[in-house]
């Protein structure tokens, strides 16, 4: 039996992919260009272009599980929903869906596809991590103002997270998907430690050999820095600003009293994820 990873050459995906890989277990790689690093088999997938959905399928007929990752878009399930069912009738038994810890069944963007996987009866499981350790050196408001002026900025106060890195979420999907039943449950994906940003960022200090600030904002503050100074559309300002409340207000800190059945907690350091990759940071 085959599992489809959509997204597969991004963040998780690809790590995904290399441990569907390692364990023997037959995959195929969607990807907007079709194409995949050697040896990996891969298939032309675009959640925007409806015809290619059927692609997976009659490349491998076998397909009966799917990892799903959302398009870049702030109403997903409009999109994705069609798929979904494509697959169903294909015969996928269970799909293995990419979510936030902030968002529930029902809730806007990711919510909305949970709620319709449980709607539907299908075999599931829900990863829901925290903050990923690679927004440092990945998302554009947090690399580009630590490399360019020597700060983060965020409305988070001295809420604390607990990063987690893109290979825990990765395995954490691996075993949702070969376990030999279907989860059909939500957990979160927690990192090893929880840091404040001044904490976080105190500790990439440490290994740059220079100082790091955290310039703290309010929420309104921090809408309109998404909005002026990388263009960010209203609507995902508004909801990102309110997630950085979220982390303010205690949230992420909370999950790591979940109950063991309702976590996945990884093993790599926020501080092995800045020293491995320093020179994202150097000036």
């Amino acid at each position: 039996m085959t599992t489809l990873i959509t997204g597969g050459t991004g963040k998780t995906g690809s790590i995904l992919a290399r441990l569907l890989h390692a364990a023997g277990k037959p995959f195929l790689i969607a990807s907007r260009t079709g194409k995949a690093p050697e040896p990996f088999k891969a298939v032309k997938f675009d959640w925007f272009d409806a015809t290619t959905f059927e692609d997976p399928f009659k490349l491998s007929a076998d397909v009966d599980r799917v990892y799903l990752i959302i398009p870049l878009v702030l109403d997903p399930l409009p999109v994705m929903k069609p798929f979904i069912d494509l697959a169903v009738s294909k015969g996928v038994k269970r799909f293995i869906f990419m979510s936030t810890s902030s968002t529930n069944a029902g809730d806007e963007l990711h919510g909305k596809v949970h709620q319709y996987l449980l709607d539907i009866g299908v075999g599931y499981g829900v990863l829901r991590p925290t903050g990923f350790m690679e927004n440092f050196g990945q998302h554009p408001w947090f690399v580009k103002t630590i490399k360019e002026s020597s700060e983060l900025v965020s409305a988070y106060q001295d809420g604390r997270i607990p990063y987690v890195a893109c290979e825990d979420i990765a395995q954490a999907a691996f075993e949702m998907l070969t376990a030999g039943e279907s989860p059909n449950k939500d957990i979160y994906v927690l990192g090893p430690t929880l840091y404040s940003n001044d904490e976080a960022l105190a500790l990439l200090s440490s290994v740059l050999g220079r100082e790091i600030k955290h310039r703290r904002n309010t929420v309104a503050e921090q809408e309109e820095f998404y909005k002026t100074k990388f263009a960010f559309p209203p609507e995902l300002a508004k909801v990102l600003s309110q997630r950085d409340k979220q982390i303010a207000d205690g949230f992420q800190e909370s999950l790591v009293n979940e109950p063991e059945d309702k976590k996945f907690i990884g093993k790599k350091t926020l501080l092995q994820y800045f020293q491995e990759n320093s020179e994202l940071w150097t000036k």
